[in-house]
This record gives structure tokens, C-alpha cells and sequence, in this order.
């Protein structure tokens, strides 16, 4: 932890809550296989088999970490120090170490704040790590990161897929909005087009332009 900032603004964590919020709205199209030694599965299928069950979790990493953060957050309020100049000038508040970077060196009045606001944000960071440490915050994170790149990865190795079959088509696009849209009603362009292209493909399959025995994918 370089200075108090960082237990309250944290990058990845927003962005995997944008992420989490359309995960946790989504539902897996496809049914497991019953393998009978007969049907040749999708490459894309499969693919996207081995990232649904990472992008699954990473959410539950991702969900564990905020969790951790919320009570790191409750146990260790952010610092603020409120000066108020002696001439009635506008009130100084400082909440991190940039803050007190901002006061004027060469001002002798600033000299006692500055000594007063760097020695409170010291004592913050400490609590932040003894709490950190206790509730393995941290650690979640980092672990929460590492699933998310290995996600990533595996969908973009999805997305560069040829899939030889509708399934495989809907598996791609499947990846694609849980991994993007910021929610499932979202009416952003492209979501609710990707939607819709989806639900074409769920119907030409349970229209029977692809045929599956017992065993084989299906949309469900």
C-alpha cells in the first residue's frame, strides 16, 4: 500500500464489478454432454466449456474480494484531515498523501499541517495493513486478477475459434455478451442486437437445422 489511496481506489475492482454485475445475470445455454463415443463435438464447443467454468471462477473470486473490501472499508474509514486557515480562508481537507504533496513548502504556516497530516496518514496505513492482513484482502485480489487474465485469455482464444456448427457459433456469442454487456437488459448498441442474434440462433437450433442425438449439445 504506497498511501491511503489505495484501499479506496481500486481499478480492477471496478471494473470487475461492471464485469460481475452481467455474470451474475447470465445463465450457462449450454447442457453437459452425455458422452456416447458417437458425436464429434464443436472445438468451439468445448472451448467454451473450459472458459465457462473459469469466467464462473473468477466471479466467485471476484465476489469474495468486494466482500473483503466492504469489511476492510468498515474497519478502516478513510482518513480526513480538516484545516481551516486562521484568516477565514477556504477550508484545507486532506485525505491522502497527494494532498498533502498540493501545500505550499514555502508557506511556515503549512509546515505544522503538513507534519500533522502525514503522520495521521501513516497511522491509517498501518491499520490498513494490520487489517489487511488479518482479512487476507490483498491476497484475494491478487488471486481474484489471476483468474480474470486466465478468463481472458481462454475467451480470446474462444473468439478466434472457426466453430463448424451453430453450437459453436452460439458458444462464441455466449462469451461475448457475458463478458461485455454491463447488464442483460442493457439497450447500448451492440447489446440488445447481440441478444437478439443469440435467440436466432437458439431457435434455428430447436427448429431442428441442427440435429442432435441424445448426448449432444443443445441451447437449453
Amino acid at each position: 500500500m504506497a498511501d491511503s489511496e489505495t484501499s479506496t481506489s481500486l481499478p480492477l475492482v471496478s471494473r470487475r464489478r461492471l464485469i460481475s454485475t452481467a455474470f451474475a445475470a447470465s445463465t450457462a445455454p449450454f447442457l453437459p454432454p452425455i458422452a456416447n463415443g458417437r458425436e464429434q463435438i464443436d472445438p468451439a464447443v468445448e472451448a467454451w466449456r473450459v472458459w465457462d467454468v473459469a469466467s464462473r471462477a473468477s466471479l466467485a473470486l471476484c465476489r469474495k474480494q468486494q466482500r473483503l473490501e466492504t469489511k476492510l472499508q468498515r474497519m478502516v474509514s478513510p482518513p480526513q484531515i480538516v484545516h481551516i486557515p486562521a484568516g477565514g480562508g477556504k477550508p484545507i481537507r486532506i485525505t491522502c498523501a497527494r494532498d498533502v504533496e498540493r501545500l505550499d513548502r514555502n508557506d511556515p504556516t503549512m509546515a505544522a499541517l503538513r507534519t500533522q497530516a502525514l503522520s495521521q496518514l501513516e497511522q491509517h496505513r498501518q491499520r490498513w495493513e494490520d487489517a489487511d492482513r488479518r482479512l487476507g484482502y490483498s491476497a484475494a485480489l491478487a488471486e481474484e486478477a489471476a483468474a480474470f487474465d486466465y478468463e481472458q485469455q481462454l475467451a480470446e482464444a474462444l473468439w478466434n475459434m472457426a466453430p463448424s456448427s451453430l453450437s459453436g457459433v452460439a458458444a462464441k456469442l455466449d462469451a461475448v455478451l457475458r463478458s461485455g454487456e454491463p447488464s442483460e437488459d442493457s439497450d447500448e448498441f451492440p447489446w440488445p442486437q447481440l441478444r437478439l442474434m443469440l435467440a436466432d440462433l437458439r431457435r434455428l437450433m430447436q427448429d431442428g437445422h441442427e440435429q442432435f442425438s441424445e448426448g449432444a449439445i443443445e441451447l437449453a
